[in-house]
């Protein structure tokens, strides 16, 4: 399954949305992915550092399914620095001259380029 820097940063953001820490409040974007390209993801994020998250089984042999909690520093830092849609487009248009995802740590130095210009650094 392919990672999609997409449905990552839609997660973030609902995490962030999110009333309180309780998975419960979290509204992950079931309509436009299924449970498992969503739990992929989480698991991905948390791998990350980006987000905690627990992971949950159904029952013997079941497979697991990643929850999410809460955003970690990085995560918020990273969120901040992908939060704003012209960033995120200019990003996504580099990736797409690039032919190919890029790496999260270069989506990141890229927004963190974009935001120090923007702020006159």
């Amino acid at each position: 399954m392919k990672r999609s820097l997409e449905l990552a940063r839609t997660i973030l953001l609902a995490i962030e949305r999110s009333e309180d820490d309780e998975p419960s409040s979290i509204r992950l974007p079931t309509a436009d992915y299924d449970e498992l390209h969503i739990s992929l993801h989480v698991r991905l994020l948390k791998e990350a550092d980006l987000i905690h998250a627990i992971e949950s089984t159904r029952g013997f042999n079941a497979s697991s399914s990643w929850i999410p909690h809460s955003l970690t520093w990085k995560g918020h830092d990273f969120l901040d620095a992908v939060r704003n849609e012209s960033v995120w487009r200019a990003i996504k248009s580099r990736e797409a001259d690039f032919g190919s995802d890029l790496p999260a740590d270069v989506i990141y130095d890229l927004a963190i380029r974009d935001v120090r210009k923007r702020v006159g650094l």
